[in-house]
């Protein structure tokens, strides 16, 4: 039976554990101390009771699969098991230290994976005394209900490490892409690209960004237009991935300044209640076309330079857009 230790006992870490142990896995859930620990495993118990809920799962595999998890008071509580999975927050200096305690613990052949958006795979191998076991598995939120897994391998990842932690993606019942390391991986350059064109076009001219919402959703493959979208995300961190992105590449990830104001203002979205998209009907301005035109062409752009670097395959791309945004049709499948 393999057993996956999972670090970090957030939301990302209790989606794992339920993903882990509904597959049929031993899970032990670690955090900084055993109270957090344990009310991650709560977490993932109450997960895995809304999908019953909500007809996805069965009562009994539910209940089955909350027996399999348990927490433990440190990651020094992890030898033994096959798998880690780090689930920290993305902070590269958090994350760094989480690995090196790992490596200390788990034996050689132990499986480690990092579950990151977008941080250097290559850099925290790098600070282990074994980067060629360490991989990236970038799970989308909800990990409990989303298919898609980006598989990415650091400089010095064995080919191994990756076929191992694509063979895991698999038992998980999740869909895994594989992705040449770089900022952003797939999904978030494509999907943060368009956005950002979206949100410098409406800076230039007057725009009802209900109405150009509309027309993204009803024009194309997404199901929710840029401004809508950023809202659901949460204007603090889709920020912080788009300075990131404007960091690594240019310009062509600037919004004219759209964001930083609001989020200073601590206008995020839906979880605050104001952020992109105002209330009231949409009354459209004859912009809202343009908007969306740009929005679809960013994001076919970034598509493309992802294939021509050789981060994933255009097939590959496409299917990430399918399953980890929700497209219909990937950016290239017409292209």
């Amino acid at each position: 039976m393999t057993i996956v230790g999972i670090v970090g006992a957030g939301t990302m870490g209790a989606e794992i554990a339920h993903v882990a142990s509904v597959a049929g896995m031993h899970v032990r859930v670690a955090d900084a101390d055993m109270a957090r620990a344990e009310g991650g495993v709560a977490r993932a118990r109450v997960i895995g009771e809304k999908r019953v809920e909500r007809g996805r799962l069965d009562a009994a595999t539910a209940a089955d699969a909350a027996r399999r998890v348990r927490a433990v008071g440190a990651i020094d509580d992890l030898a033994g098991v096959d798998v880690v999975i780090e689930a920290v927050p993305e902070d590269l200096a958090l994350k760094t230290a989480v690995h090196r305690r790992i490596d200390e613990v788990v034996g050689p052949d132990v499986l480690v994976a990092t579950n990151t958006s977008g941080l250097s795979v290559t850099a925290l191998g790098d600070a282990t005394a074994r980067p060629s076991r360490l991989v990236g598995l970038h799970f989308f939120n909800p990990a409990s209900t989303m298919r898609l897994v980006e598989v990415i391998a650091g400089a010095a990842t064995a080919e191994d490490t990756v076929a191992r932690a694509t063979a895991l993606a698999e038992a998980l019942g999740k869909t895994p892409v594989r992705v040449r390391e770089c900022p952003g991986f797939v999904v978030n350059r494509v999907l943060v690209r368009a956005m950002a064109e979206a949100f410098r076009a409406a800076a230039g001219a007057p725009v009802d960004r209900r109405a150009a919402d509309a027309m993204v959703a009803d024009g194309g493959p997404a199901p929710m237009g840029p401004f809508a979208l950023g809202d659901l995300v949460g204007l603090d961190v889709l920020e912080s991935i788009r300075a990131d992105l404007e960091a690594a590449y240019g310009d062509r990830f600037d919004d004219a300044g759209t964001l930083a104001p609001l989020v200073a203002a601590g206008r995020l979205g839906r979880k605050t209640g104001g952020g992109l998209v105002p209330d009231g009907d949409a009354r459209p301005t004859g912009t809202e076309p343009v908007v969306a035109a740009i929005y679809y062409a960013g994001a076919m752009d970034e598509a493309r330079r992802l294939a021509d670097e050789g981060v994933a395959a255009p097939d590959d791309i496409d299917l990430a857009m399918r399953l980890g945004a929700g497209w219909s049709e990937g950016p290239l499948a017409s292209g």
